[in-house]
């Protein structure tokens, strides 16, 4: 699998500031600090992957479908939105470098330690009308969804505080971690965070 940089001169994008945040949090000596609450990474157990699809319907844009398989003993809930978060990387020489990312939830709480917790998305009060995706034991769950589902899958590539120059390669990793508000509980809810690989994007296009 290729190896995520995480950091890169002048990096800017959506959430610096969390990324910061992240990137101050741990892999340091003495005891390690956790803001807001966050999750662990879920074992090899739970895969989660996607896949980029070029126009899920005519005229609403590009897609991906996703993919979540659940090889435990017990089935498995997620709150949706699921992915809850999106990470864009792009690729400068062999690396693939951090550039912006958009939603809640999924980001390393400590930024050089791609095996460690996940900062998790967390309601102050429960919603009215919940809405999960139950994937069942030793079963999975397939799904398609595009920006106009979820709003944390628009393509923040294009965005102004994403564009380098000379960067036209990009890749994605989509992301769930949620944690239900304080004092409810919902029966088979994941306790642990996602991330898939790197997923295929298409290219930037070049300014002529």
């Amino acid at each position: 699998m290729l190896r995520l940089q995480r950091f890169a001169p002048a990096v800017t994008g959506l959430l610096l500031l969390s990324l910061s945040v992240a990137a101050g949090a741990g892999g340091y000596q003495g005891s390690i600090r956790h803001p807001g609450p966050y999750v662990p990474l879920c074992s090899r157990q739970i895969i989660f992957s996607a896949s980029y699809l070029a126009d899920l319907h005519t005229g609403r844009g590009s897609g991906y479908l996703f993919t979540i398989e659940n090889h435990t003993a017990r089935p498995i809930r997620l709150a949706e939105p699921v992915p809850s978060s999106t990470h864009w990387y792009a690729q400068v020489g062999n690396k693939w470098l951090w550039r912006a990312s958009s939603g809640s939830g999924g980001s390393f709480v400590d930024a050089v330690n791609e095996h460690g917790s996940l900062f998790a998305y967390q309601p102050k009060s429960a919603s009215t009308d919940p809405h999960y995706i139950t994937v069942p034991a030793h079963g999975k769950v397939q799904w398609t969804s595009g920006e106009h589902d979820n709003p944390a899958l628009a393509y923040r590539p294009g965005c102004q505080h994403c564009n380098y120059p000379g960067e036209y390669e990009y890749k994605a990793v989509f992301a769930y971690a949620y944690l239900p508000p304080a004092g409810e509980h919902v029966k088979d809810l994941l306790a642990c965070g996602l991330r898939t690989n790197l997923v295929d994007m298409p290219p930037k296009p070049r300014v002529k």
